[in-house]
């Protein structure tokens, strides 16, 4: 699945406008103890269970690359907003900006 639709599924998901099939596929990363990157609203990255297509499933790999984006993409509290930034970051890592 392209990056772009699996951060904008994230995103969808994170304001409850995603359909149920992802909601049950994703949750956030809870920690027993209060740390500093709790209020990054980092994902749940679960380990795959096959070494070949394990890795690619929505499951493993949304949450994932969801994690390694910048803060403040992640923070975007409107779909708009989020689709430039996001836009804007993707389009300086592959052409190396």
């Amino acid at each position: 699945m392209r990056k772009d639709l699996e951060a904008l599924f994230l995103h969808c998901w994170l304001h409850g406008l995603a359909p149920d099939y992802i909601r049950d596929l994703l949750r956030f990363n809870i920690s027993g103890r209060t740390l500093r990157s709790s209020n990054n609203r980092l994902l749940d990255e679960p380990r795959a269970n096959l070494n070949t297509y394990g890795e690619g499933a929505f499951s493993v790999a949304a949450p994932r690359f969801w994690n390694k984006l910048p803060f403040q993409i992640r923070l975007s509290s409107s779909e708009a907003v989020f689709k430039a930034n996001l836009k804007t970051y993707l389009f300086k890592r592959a052409f190396d900006l």
